[in-house]
């Protein structure tokens, strides 16, 4: 960061020619409002506004784009290859009012909700479903001594 050099005690205001000695080089300190470019991790505590369709934006081609437009959020993957939501035990899916809408867990269920109740969830051997099951068709493979009709 540059030093400002002033006079010191009271005295007569710097000169043109100090003034211009003490801001030269100074824009290299400041971020421009438009087109600035930063190395290193960018901390903002407070957090980052960004208006309607105003895009915050990842890789080479904006592969990556996250934003609101009014009335709709997104996160657009418009790469090449998969988008990923890790997490360390699992990624839960809730909707505004807190109700959960699905469940993925590491290396157990996924579990799908209807207005907020469990209504299918895989399992080590299958699945579990709450309620009526509407299909197409069914195929029942393996032995029929467990299946039964009520």
């Amino acid at each position: 960061m540059s030093t400002i050099t002033t006079r010191s005690g009271k005295g007569s205001p710097l000169t043109n020619n100090e003034v211009d000695s003490n801001f030269t080089n100074l824009n290299t300190d400041k971020a421009e409002l438009s087109g600035a470019t930063f190395t290193g991790e960018i901390v903002a505590n407070a957090g980052i506004a960004l208006g309607d369709n105003d895009k915050a934006t990842f890789g080479a081609g904006d592969d990556l784009q996250i934003y609101h437009d009014g009335s709709n959020s997104y996160v657009h993957d418009n790469g090449t290859g998969r988008l990923f939501l890790k997490a360390n035990d699992g990624v839960w899916i809730r909707g505004n009012n807190n109700s959960t809408l699905g469940k993925f867990t590491q290396g157990g269920a996924v579990t799908l909700y209807h207005n907020n109740v469990q209504k299918l969830a895989t399992t080590s051997t299958g699945i579990n479903v709450t309620g009526s099951v509407v299909a197409d068709g069914l195929t029942v493979g393996g032995s029929l001594g467990n299946f039964n009709i009520s």
